[in-house]
């Protein structure tokens, strides 16, 4: 097959087609999540259906969009979503980041989910609790599980497509396309970042999600593979999957939300890590650019 599919496709018809993708795929995917009880006899609330729905999700609402959508407009679409070639070294930098940024993304958390909003706002104020419970909720009946098995969906579901679907189509696609539009990378990342937090819809948790969206955005950026940030990403939601199990079956009794925690002498020390990783990893650019 030739590529691009679409010759010659100006800005808006860019972001036409990419709408269109994105809208049509969260379409098939709610339409096939809704079929599957239907067509099994399952009840829609239990384990396998909200997994299935999950899945069906990410694959058409985050995976084949950015995958249509590149090889439509781009004549190298693989290399364009940034799978390039990286290194451990790379990977390693980026996974230690996301854990050195935790005791500060804590702290900023705490605050998040403490944000009262003026006696006019009432209204808007529990629509946003009220979606953050059900979304909460939802995610807490996927990842209490007390056996390898569920363990295993888990990190499959909710870190690997998770990392794989939502890097392709923010940081490959969204973030990538912004930059050019805003002929600035920190707009761009900005932006990007801040899309990624508020499509999740868990208006308490946006500022933490924004800082890991700047976080994976700057390293693409560096970096130019999309695997780095995928890497990263899997390990948040991995841990996060992982601490969940262990909470189930006993082993530990830790509070997930609240992981990272620490006093203020160690949060400055892990700001002052991720600051150093991430000017080690520019630095390392650099010399490969030369």
């Amino acid at each position: 097959m030739e590529f691009p599919i679409i010759k010659k496709t100006n800005k808006l018809e860019r972001i036409f087609v990419l709408a269109a993708l994105i809208v049509i795929g969260l379409i098939l995917g709610t339409l096939i999540g809704v079929a599957y009880p239907l067509i099994t006899g399952c009840n829609p609330t239990d384990m396998n259906s909200l997994r299935f729905i999950q899945i069906c999700s990410q694959i058409f609402t985050f995976i084949l969009p950015p995958i249509i959508y590149s090889m439509l407009i781009n004549d190298r679409p693989f290399k364009s979503l940034g799978f390039n070639k990286t290194t451990l070294l790379w990977i390693l930098i980026g996974v230690a980041m996301t854990y050195t940024i935790m005791p500060l993304n804590s702290i900023i958390g705490e605050w998040n989910a403490n944000i009262k909003l003026p006696e006019s706002m009432s209204g808007l104020e529990e629509w946003m609790k009220t979606m953050q419970e059900s979304a909460t909720e939802m995610i807490e009946k996927l990842v209490y599980v007390d056996n390898i098995g569920g363990l295993i969906i888990n990190l499959f579901m909710i870190a690997g497509l998770a990392a794989f679907g939502e890097e392709l189509l923010f940081r490959s696609i969204i973030q990538t396309s912004l930059i050019k539009l805003c002929k600035n990378a920190h707009i761009g990342i900005f932006i990007a970042s801040a899309i990624f937090s508020f499509i999740h819809l868990e208006f308490y948790g946006f500022f933490p999600r924004l800082i890991i969206g700047l976080l994976l955005g700057y390293m693409y950026y560096y970096s130019r593979s999309i695997w780095i940030p995928m890497a990263m990403h899997f390990a948040n939601n991995g841990t996060i999957v992982f601490l969940y199990y262990l909470n189930s079956i006993g082993a530990v009794n830790i509070d997930v939300e609240g992981f990272g925690k620490t006093g203020i002498v160690i949060t400055l020390l892990s700001v002052v890590a991720t600051i150093a990783l991430f000017w080690f990893a520019i630095k390392k650019n650099k010399k490969i650019e030369n």
